[in-house]
């Protein structure tokens, strides 16, 4: 690699790390767990460079889908070395979002966690999210409902 792949790289890295970040830790509920999700997905997208000429929003989704992957492979090592308590974790969340809301979105189950952060968070429709996620139109518009429906349910609870 030469100086302007590190400098077209550091750019790329500069530009999508505040989202993968987001997306491991939302992930993950971990912080550690969260940098070493984030700098795998950034040592793939170093050893990827096909993707640094991609267009913007084709490279975001990459990496999005890459970073879910790679926190869906850490949760499976954590599973198999030791199991945690996530509600002892006392981690301040530090985002404009609203802390009882994000605290609800993460107590569903993953399947509808995972739809209703990219939608609300991440801002994608349902055909980026299906893409993302490898799953059909119509797969992610129910989990979308079903996950609205458990959300308002734990909402009123709360």
């Amino acid at each position: 690699m030469n100086q302007s792949d590190d400098a077209l790289f550091e750019n790329l890295v500069n530009i999508h790390a505040d989202a993968v970040t987001r997306v491991c830790y939302m992930n993950l509920n971990n912080f550690s767990d969260a940098e070493d999700a984030w700098q795998n997905v950034f040592m793939k997208l170093w050893k990827s460079k096909s993707m640094w000429d991609k267009p913007e929003n084709e490279l975001h989704k990459w990496l999005v889908t890459v970073a879910l992957n790679e926190c869906r492979d850490i949760k499976r090592r954590l599973f198999h070395r030791s199991h945690f308590d996530i509600d002892e974790l006392n981690v301040e969340y530090t985002e404009d979002f609203d802390k009882e809301v994000v605290t609800a979105v993460k107590s569903l189950p993953e399947k509808y966690f995972q739809v209703i952060y990219l939608y609300y968070f991440e801002g994608y429709d349902i055909r980026e999210i299906s893409s993302i996620l490898s799953s059909k139109e119509n797969t992610v518009k129910s989990r979308l409902k079903r996950g609205r429906e458990m959300l308002k349910g734990v909402l009123r609870n709360e």
